[in-house]
């Protein structure tokens, strides 16, 4: 299938393209914007949100290459899978088989979380429908978890918080505003029905 012209795609604007790693000085350096202009900012959210602001109808590309500490993942041995190696109690084992390294993996691989809103902001409910996140979450998957894999309808769900707004006239919920958020470390597509589509 050919790709879509110029002029069918939607027209999306970026708003801040980062590279960043942590230099001899121990503070976070980053390029923002088309890269003409350099930034250093102290922290990781700095970062982030002083190239971004402000925000108006613009996607943001953010990309991070930093460590919050010197500790490495140790990993964890494979338990089950196809590149399994451990031996069953029936097999025979001999030196060069117990020499075998298991296959180790990262402790937090292929794992997907959501989160109803950003770190530091409040999750909303309806008062009669529940909570938004939930109700959004809930749509999605009924209507798309037959033929779209769970990261893309995290983000469809994520499109739907951002639409909603408080209605509470007289009080501190009126017009207020949540962005739901998730993080994946997974490496492959997740079905909820396999199969579906047909691969």
């Amino acid at each position: 299938m050919a790709a879509p012209s110029a002029d069918s795609r939607p027209a999306l604007q970026r708003k801040a393209l980062m590279a960043a790693d942590r230099g001899r000085s121990q503070r976070l350096e980053a390029a923002a914007g088309n890269g003409s202009s350099q930034s250093r900012w102290q922290g990781i959210p700095a970062c982030l949100w002083q190239a971004q602001e402000p925000r108006e109808e613009k996607t943001s590309l953010s990309i991070l290459s930093a460590f919050a500490t010197d500790e490495t993942d140790r990993g964890v041995d494979q338990q089950d899978g196809k590149h399994h190696t451990g031996s069953s109690e029936c097999e025979e084992s001999d030196a060069s088989r117990e020499e075998l390294l298991k296959t180790r993996l990262p402790t937090r691989s292929d794992m997907i979380c959501g989160y109803a809103c950003l770190r530091g902001t409040a999750a909303m409910r309806n008062t009669k429908r529940g909570s938004w996140y939930i109700e959004a979450l809930t749509q999605v998957f009924s209507e798309r978890a037959c033929d779209m894999h769970v990261a893309d309808m995290l983000v469809k769900v994520n499109a739907l918080i951002k639409e909603r707004e408080g209605y509470a006239p007289g009080t501190e919920f009126h017009r207020c505003k949540e962005m739901s958020e998730y993080c994946s470390t997974l490496c492959r597509h997740l079905y909820l029905f396999p199969g579906h589509p047909p691969t």
